[in-house]
């Protein structure tokens, strides 16, 4: 009898260690995309521990986890008045806060948002996207979020921590990138590019549209790889989080996302929100090496381009 409850409990736990490994990935040696809310509870004592805060002021000010810096995700996607649409904040002022608020180049970063709903889960891995995009490599979202820390009864205090100036320099290689209008349409041009976009297949398919977007449908020749699939928002209750590489793995290969891990992907949605979390699974889950975010997303490209978007139609690639 304790045999057998032996053996079960090693199988169990087995099967847990391998669930963990497969959401978490391997973003560079030794760090981990995606981790869990035990994980980071452990390691709260790491001195070299940066916790991000991507939630409203107000939000973070009723109770955060212990230790976080609050950066709200607006302070990382401004509207820009010139470009007329949301790009990722300009690099010289992003670092400048990143510093104010401790980052240093040896940093390791946890960043978290509400975990409410889905749109929560995009902020999240927009920030995240936008640190390693920077050259900060040492990063991980926090699957859940808040949501999941205080689900599980723990610890949350409502001081806000006095950091000392950090150090990080960006501009650094970037393993992980952002590109804009310019870069898109060389891309395009040379025709090596998979254009992910990762919109709900309503909008993909010109059925729905976003009420600031002018135009229905998609950049002609995308791929349909709707954000929402990555996640278990709308199936499960709170906390929202992203589901495991294996049924990551199946989800891509389902809608034709080519296997060939080198393929360079270029990922759009309507202001470049969703997109950032999308890059985060494709990337440094499912170990895509050329990935890119195209920043303005729709909200730029109809009004640059001059190729209007394909409506009633379905992107296809050529396996």
């Amino acid at each position: 009898m304790i045999r057998h409850m032996l053996q079960a409990t090693i199988i169990m736990l087995a099967v847990m260690t391998a669930g963990f490994l497969l959401i978490e990935g391997v973003a560079s040696a030794g760090v981990r995309p995606v981790i869990t809310t035990e994980y980071l509870a452990k390691n709260l004592a790491d001195p070299d521990l940066l916790i991000i805060d991507t939630r409203t002021e107000a939000d973070y000010g009723l109770g955060h986890v212990p230790g976080a810096v609050n950066i709200p995700y607006e302070e990382w996607h401004l509207h820009s008045e010139e470009d007329d649409c949301f790009l990722v904040t300009e690099e010289a002022d992003l670092v400048e806060l990143l510093r104010k608020k401790g980052l240093n180049n040896n940093s390791r970063v946890v960043v978290y948002d509400h975990g409410k709903i889905f749109s929560d889960v995009t902020r999240g891995g927009f920030v995240y996207w936008v640190l390693r995009s920077r050259g900060h490599e040492n990063v991980s979202y926090l699957n859940g979020g808040f949501s999941k820390w205080t689900f599980e009864g723990r610890m949350i205090d409502n001081k806000r921590p006095v950091m000392k100036t950090g150090d990080f320099s960006a501009g650094k290689t970037a393993k992980a990138r952002v590109i804009g209008f310019e870069q898109l349409q060389e891309a395009v041009e040379a025709g090596d590019a998979v254009l992910v976009d990762c919109r709900s297949s309503e909008q993909h398919f010109g059925a729905s549209k976003r009420a600031d977007i002018s135009q229905f449908g998609h950049i002609p020749g995308s791929l349909s790889l709707p954000a929402t699939f990555f996640s278990n928002a709308g199936s499960d209750r709170a906390p929202v989080t992203i589901k495991n590489k294996e049924e990551l793995s199946r989800v891509v290969k389902g809608v034709g996302l080519p296997a060939d891990k080198d393929q360079e992907l270029i990922v759009y949605c309507n202001i470049g929100q969703w997109a950032g979390m999308v890059c985060l699974v494709l990337k440094d889950i499912l170990e895509y090496g050329n990935v890119s975010l195209y920043d303005g997303s729709l909200y730029e490209y109809v009004w640059k381009s001059f190729e209007p978007l394909a409506r009633y139609s379905w992107g296809h690639v050529q396996h």
